[in-house]
């Protein structure tokens, strides 16, 4: 029964993930992807609430040292809706990455290189309005302490009114880099922090190498 409640969860996940990457323009909510592309990799409106990270939910130092990823799935796509020729966001693409944690859950990994900091501010703005309830906001700075982003941790839960596991809340960590906008999606919160931790210490884009 448990393996089946798993199974029913990472179906949900997995839906979730791919409505997400549909509805990732900044315009529009109902935006869909024009083109998508995705590989296999490797054998198998109110306002929100900004609150600290529950005692319960926190992840411990050693639980996120020992958290290991495997790549598992590439896609990509445009921002524009399949039939909207006049769109102007055509020429934007967002890349997801789905990740497979060594305790078997499922997180989702996306970046967007938008052509301006203002449109990367824009989506993540519309990030914040979206989530449930901020747990952290903090403003990312480079080496030499210069402002070039921001940082947020938020609780959501899209599939509303619906008893578990497809009423399962996630969390999602998300964060601008000058015009760059990434964001992980994960049903456990001591996964999502755990991958923060691996990109930083290894950078973002050595989610390609870990097959």
């Amino acid at each position: 029964m448990n393996g089946a409640r798993q199974t029913r969860q990472g179906k949900t996940l997995r839906a979730r993930f791919l409505l997400g990457l549909s509805v990732l323009g900044v315009s529009s909510s109902s935006v869909t992807t024009k083109q998508q592309i995705f590989a296999l990799v490797g054998s198998a409106p109110q306002a929100k609430q900004e609150a600290t990270v529950p005692a319960r939910a926190q992840a411990t130092a050693g639980t996120e040292e020992n958290t290991t990823f495997q790549l598992r799935l590439i896609g990509d796509g445009t921002l524009c809706p399949m039939k909207d020729l006049k769109c102007s966001d055509k020429d934007i693409w967002w890349k997801g990455f789905t990740l497979l944690a060594s305790n078997g859950h499922t997180l989702y990994l996306t970046s967007i290189p938008f052509p301006s900091v203002e449109r990367s501010k824009m989506k993540f703005e519309s990030s914040i309005n979206e989530d449930e309830k901020i747990l952290r906001r903090t403003s990312e700075s480079n080496r030499k302490d210069e402002p070039v982003g921001e940082r947020a941790l938020g609780l959501f839960q899209e599939t509303k009114d619906t008893k578990p596991p497809w009423g399962v809340p996630d969390y999602k960590l998300f964060w601008t880099w000058d015009a760059h906008y990434w964001e992980i999606i994960g049903e456990h919160l001591e996964d999502v922090l755990a991958l923060e931790e691996r990109l930083k210490e290894q950078g973002v884009n050595a989610v390609r190498r870990w097959r």
